[in-house]
């Protein structure tokens, strides 16, 4: 890793400079390292070094190079990305959706424009594991990973594709048990997909909020709403903790977990449907309790 450091920084030996035809300038383009010595987490037993680069470069935009107004002519990209390894492998964690966007950076930074020796890898997110989440929660299996205490803490909200717009739901792991079950009830029978699920998991004494989407896979950790070990850290270290921990740990975890349900069958093909008529069963049963109470 640190050779790979030391050439994202050395860029003046290798960066082809471009000219901004109205200035006669060098286009802008800074990289730098925010540690000057490597940081250390430890992550299920293991050591990983990481450093936080912040990159800030200005590019011309096609078709824009005779126009005269700056900000027409020119795009920045900027942002910042985890760099760390295990000692054996050196990988990055973007501020970015994963795509070509990321990648175009990161080949950037690493003078690798040529070669493209940077992949992208991702996980397999898909509307099975986000009804799955779903069904973990409102049955009351909450606990993901026995190993590492990994417990769903609350489905903060979820999305999906319908006739004729985009619908949202959100439940609470408390308050109104009926108005969850109804909720849910609606959400899966008027939506022809879900797209998106956001949770909160808790893990030992820390919490995660998460954000996944079915496009591209994505994943966002919802830093901000973190609360653990790291909170008290500087920013950019606290940042780096928190998702090398969430792709390391949390993730893989739940992923885990969902795939081993698939491959001892007990989520199956039809369990979208099952769910969903086991939800209208329990809406069923309370409102007789409520009502048959009321009554008596």
């Amino acid at each position: 890793m640190n050779e790979i450091l030391e050439n994202i920084l050395s860029y003046n030996e290798w960066l082809e400079i471009d000219t901004d035809p109205q200035t006669n300038q060098p286009l802008r383009y800074e990289v730098e390292k925010v540690f000057d010595e490597n940081r250390v987490v430890s992550i299920k037993g293991t050591d990983f070094q990481f450093n936080y680069i912040k990159y800030s470069y200005d590019s011309l935009l096609s078709g824009q190079e005779t126009n005269p107004i700056a900000t027409e002519r020119l795009k920045t990209t900027h942002g910042g990305f985890v760099i760390y390894t295990d000692g054996l492998r050196t990988q990055y964690l973007m501020d970015k959706a994963r795509g070509p966007q990321s990648l175009r950076v990161l080949r950037k930074v690493n003078n690798s424009d040529k070669n493209k020796i940077i992949e992208a890898e991702s996980f397999n997110i898909n509307e099975e594991f986000f009804i799955w989440l779903l069904s973990r929660f409102m049955n009351d299996n909450k606990v993901l990973d026995d190993n590492n205490d990994l417990t769903i803490s609350r489905i903060i909200g979820f999305k999906g594709e319908g006739n004729p717009n985009e619908k949202e739901a959100v439940l609470s792991g408390s308050g109104n048990e009926v108005m969850n079950l109804i909720s849910s009830i609606s959400f899966l029978i008027e939506m022809q997909s879900m797209t998106e699920i956001e949770v909160r998991v808790v893990i030992e004494d820390e919490t995660y909020e998460i954000r996944y989407f079915s496009r591209n896979s994505q994943i966002d950790i919802m830093v901000e709403n973190y609360s653990g070990q790291f909170m008290l850290d500087v920013r950019e270290e606290k940042v780096s903790k928190i998702l090398l921990k969430a792709f390391i740990e949390i993730i893989p975890s739940m992923m885990n977990s969902f795939n081993e349900d698939v491959e001892n069958g007990e989520w199956t093909n039809n369990s979208k449907r099952d769910f969903t008529l086991a939800l209208v069963d329990s809406v069923r049963n309370k409102l007789d309790s409520m009502y048959g109470l009321e009554n008596e």
